[in-house]
Parts: C-alpha cells; sequence; structure tokens
C-alpha cells in the first residue's frame, strides 16, 4: 500500500493518538503535543506545500506567535498556553496541507485502520480500562438535572474526543456508502453500531451540532412539511419533557434530553452559560494591549478558576482565541471557516453529509471546542470526502 506524505502524516497521528492515549493511561505524559512540535517543524519547513499556501501559513503563526511570546514575558511560561498554540497551528497548517484536493490522494483502507483503532481504544470501557472521572450519575436523586451524567471513554483522554471522532467517521462512511449506492441494509450495519457508541460516550456536543446541522441543511422551502413535523414533534417534546424524563430516567437517553428542560426552566444553570459569563466578566476588563493580544490560553483557566471555581478553559473557539490571542487572530480564525466554505461551496450545500461534517465543525468550535480535538485527523477525514465526492462527480459527468 502505497502512501503519499498526506496519509503518512495521517497515520503517523493516528498511531501517536494511540500511543499517546493508552500510555496516558498509566502516566502522565504528553505524548501527542510533543509530537505537534516535531509536526511544526516539518509544517514550516519550505516546499511542504505551494508557496502561496506557505507565505499564507507563515503570516498565521506569526500573528498567533507574536501573541504567545508576549503573554509568555508577560505572565511567566505555561506547558498549557504552548498546547493550545500548538493545537491550533497544527489545524491551520492541516488546513493547508490537505486542501489541495488535486494533490490529495485518498486512502479508504486507512480510514478503516483508524476506525477500527478507535474503536479498540474505546472498547477498553468494557474490560475496566476507562479514563472518565466523571462515573455514572444517572438515577441518583438530586435536584440538578444536569448533574445527571454518564460518560464512556476507555483509552480515550476525554469522551468528547471519543465522541468526534465517531461521529465525524459516521459521516465519512455514511457520504461514501452514498457515492458507491449502498444498499439498506449496509447503510443500517454501518449506523446502528457508530450511533450506539457515539451515544454512550456520554457527551452531547455532538448530537446537538448533528441536530443543528440537520435544520440549517433542510430548512429550504422544498422541505417544508418535514420541517412542519419537525416543528409539532418538537413542541411536543418540550410540552411533556417532565413525562420523558421520567421515562427515560435511568437510560442514557436522560442526559441528553436534560438540556430541553434546563434551557426552558434554569437556563442560567448550563454550564455554557456560566462558562462564557466568566469570559464577559473578563473580557470587560481588557486594555488595549489585551485586545490586540489577549492575556494567554493560560490565564483563561485562572479566571475560571476565579469565576466559577473550577480549572477548565472557555468551551468555544472563538471566545478562548480572543482572549488567549487578540482580535486579529480571532479575525484568521474566522476566516478559515469562511475560506473552506467560499472553496466549496457548491458541494457543501449540495451534500448533506458533507455539510453535517462543515457545519459540525465550527458549531463544534462554539459550543464546545474544535481546534483543540486533533484537527489533523479530522480535516483529512473532511477532504477525503470531498475528493471522493468530487470524484464520484467526474465519473458520473
Amino acid at each position: 500500500m502505497k502512501l503519499d506524505k498526506r496519509s503518512i502524516i495521517f497515520l503517523l497521528n493516528i498511531l501517536v493518538f494511540s500511543l499517546d492515549s493508552v500510555l496516558n493511561y498509566f502516566y502522565d505524559f504528553p505524548v501527542f503535543v510533543v509530537s505537534l512540535l516535531f509536526y511544526f517543524v516539518v509544517l514550516i519547513v519550505p516546499g511542504f506545500f505551494s508557496f502561496k499556501k506557505y507565505h499564507s501559513f507563515l503570516i498565521i503563526i506569526l500573528f498567533f506567535l507574536l501573541s504567545f511570546i508576549f503573554n509568555t514575558f508577560r505572565d511567566g511560561f505555561y506547558k498549557e498556553s504552548l498546547s493550545d498554540f500548538l493545537f491550533i497551528i497544527s489545524f491551520f497548517g492541516s488546513f493547508y496541507l490537505f486542501s489541495d484536493s488535486i494533490s490529495l490522494k485518498n486512502n479508504n483502507k486507512l480510514i478503516l485502520f483508524f476506525l477500527l483503532t478507535t474503536l479498540l481504544l474505546f472498547s477498553g470501557t468494557y474490560l475496566g480500562f476507562d479514563q472518565n472521572k466523571w462515573g455514572n450519575t444517572i438515577g441518583l436523586k438530586t435536584d440538578d438535572i444536569e448533574f445527571s451524567r454518564s460518560y464512556r471513554q476507555g483509552f480515550f483522554r476525554k469522551a468528547h474526543i471519543a465522541s468526534y471522532f465517531f461521529t465525524f467517521t459516521l459521516l465519512y462512511f455514511m457520504n461514501r456508502l452514498k457515492s458507491l449506492k449502498a444498499n439498506k441494509l449496509t447503510y443500517i450495519v454501518t449506523i446502528v453500531p457508530l450511533t450506539y457508541v457515539i451515544f454512550i460516550t456520554g457527551s452531547r456536543t455532538p448530537i446537538v451540532v448533528m441536530f443543528l446541522g440537520l435544520i440549517l441543511f433542510y430548512f429550504k422551502i422544498k422541505y417544508l412539511k418535514y420541517l412542519i413535523i419537525f416543528v409539532v414533534l418538537s413542541v411536543g417534546l418540550i410540552i411533556f419533557i417532565d413525562e420523558a424524563l421520567v421515562l427515560f430516567s435511568d437510560t442514557i437517553i436522560y442526559q441528553y434530553i436534560t438540556i430541553i428542560k434546563t434551557i426552558f426552566s434554569n437556563f442560567e444553570r448550563l454550564s455554557r452559560i456560566i462558562i462564557w459569563a466568566s469570559w464577559w466578566s473578563e473580557v470587560k476588563t481588557f486594555n488595549l494591549i489585551d485586545f490586540v493580544f489577549g492575556r494567554g490560553f493560560n490565564a483563561s483557566i485562572v479566571a475560571n478558576q476565579k469565576n466559577v471555581s473550577n480549572s477548565i478553559w472557555f468551551h468555544n473557539d472563538f471566545l478562548s482565541i480572543f482572549y488567549s490571542y487578540g482580535i486579529l487572530p480571532l479575525i484568521i480564525y474566522i476566516n478559515l471557516f469562511v475560506k473552506i466554505y467560499k472553496k466549496h461551496k457548491k458541494i457543501i450545500r449540495s451534500n448533506v453529509f458533507i455539510f453535517l461534517t462543515f457545519s459540525g465543525f465550527w458549531l463544534s468550535a462554539f459550543f464546545n471546542g474544535f481546534y483543540y480535538y486533533y484537527t489533523v485527523i479530522l480535516l483529512y477525514l473532511f477532504y477525503t470526502m470531498i475528493y471522493e465526492s468530487n470524484e464520484v462527480s467526474d465519473i458520473r459527468d
């Protein structure tokens, strides 16, 4: 099996990610972050991609690096800030690397290997190996329904990572089956197991963003009757939410519908509202220097410890980048999504699975975070979908 440089990078990331996940179950050592240092060096080598892309990439590095260096001198060096910088730069670098669909050579066997590897990592949860520290609080008697959660992640560092991987992998295989005009049985065999795994991870973000993505895609006049049915069912669920919570009280479904109850009865209890309120209270104290350079990623963790008694980041790429790096890096980050959409507008708008993948990227970035979730791997899946769809289109034409 001959691999091009993009597929080699994809494969290396799978292997390093797997090693990092298993090793960190026993020892706390950032294998993947260290690998990003080498990836960063490789990406800045001239000739790795076209000169035009290389020039744009260097400008992006410059803006983020200036903020990183400035805040390091101002507040000191923190490994969390370096990790954040490397993850976001790897996102931009991977975009420039994989977005050249002419040079990209799809490798379906490699993606199947990725799926099998991640399933193997997740299966550790059934053998007593699970990194989840939350446990299972579903069924506990408490007035705080948002406290009732169940997470499974196996050797994955976080349940969200497992959920992201399986969600976008499912979309990839759905798109491929559509291209191959597979029969219904093949769809069922693919969808059911992966959907089950996605749900039992316990992460609500992929479910929410897929739900919102479907609404955005089908929000068209020709789908009006389906939208009406959807609205009626949604209103019914809202009206009978208490009954639904009782019905699913001891199941994994419970934590996915509690959000509906919380939105309408205790909106301020939502974790994102609490964290984002912390962001706003900090941004109100920004001076001109902070607007230009931000305050650094580690400062966001300190701020949340002070404001919400929890050492976490803001769980929103856009808010976090503005707070950590300043206004210009935020504009650059937003522009990247705009650039992807403009370049592939036709296929994104016409293909539901590619649309859900793209919208899933920026919606995840808003509701939970995206660039921190191993985008080297996720962007490879996305651009392989585009390559394969274009290839099928060319054959049919």
